[in-house]
């Protein structure tokens, strides 16, 4: 057998992920029930977000198992590809990694003193210069807009606290 020929598996690694993400999401679940609830009076709790989302991954689950199999299906048959050198991570990338990092800290330490609209405005406007660099106004424009969002969404509507920092004043 050639080595650019493909082995014949049951399942290929898309399928394995969408496979194992149900039962994870379950356990996830299940911990998030058995998580003690926090004395604070709210309306929806601090667990909704995670089950919702866990939920969405076990709805999404099954459409990636067969979407896969479909792909898999189609390109099965072809003659095989020829495999492609893996590709090296440049100290560029890696410098890029490490202030996605570094943003991720510092919006750790600043949430509560500053505030969840001042510190995730910063962290998106820090992220998004770090992938669209040059473009200052749109992304500020972007990062308080979504900051100003998210904070109105969560503590408006779903009744969640969210720090206020500095604004509170």
């Amino acid at each position: 057998m050639k080595e650019t020929e493909k082995r014949k598996t049951l399942f290929h690694f898309d399928c394995i992920v969408a496979l194992a993400s149900i039962p994870i999401a379950l356990f996830l679940i299940h911990n998030e029930y058995n998580t003690p609830n926090p004395s604070i009076q709210q309306t929806l709790g601090p667990s909704f977000m995670p089950i919702a989302i866990l939920i969405a991954l076990i709805l999404s689950a099954p459409l990636l198992f067969f979407s896969s199999l479909r792909t898999e299906r189609k390109s099965g048959d072809d003659a095989p590809l020829p495999a492609e050198p893996p590709s090296k991570t440049s100290a560029e990338q890696y410098k890029v990694m490490g202030m996605v990092v570094l943003g991720l800290v510092v919006y750790a330490v600043i949430l509560t003193p500053a505030g969840f609209i001042i510190s995730t405005t910063l962290l998106i406007a820090w992220q998004t210069q770090l992938f669209e660099k040059g473009k200052w106004v749109r992304n500020l424009v972007v990062s308080v807009l979504f900051s100003v969002g998210v904070y109105y969404l969560f503590v408006h509507v779903l009744k969640v606290m969210l720090p206020a920092g500095i604004l509170a004043l």
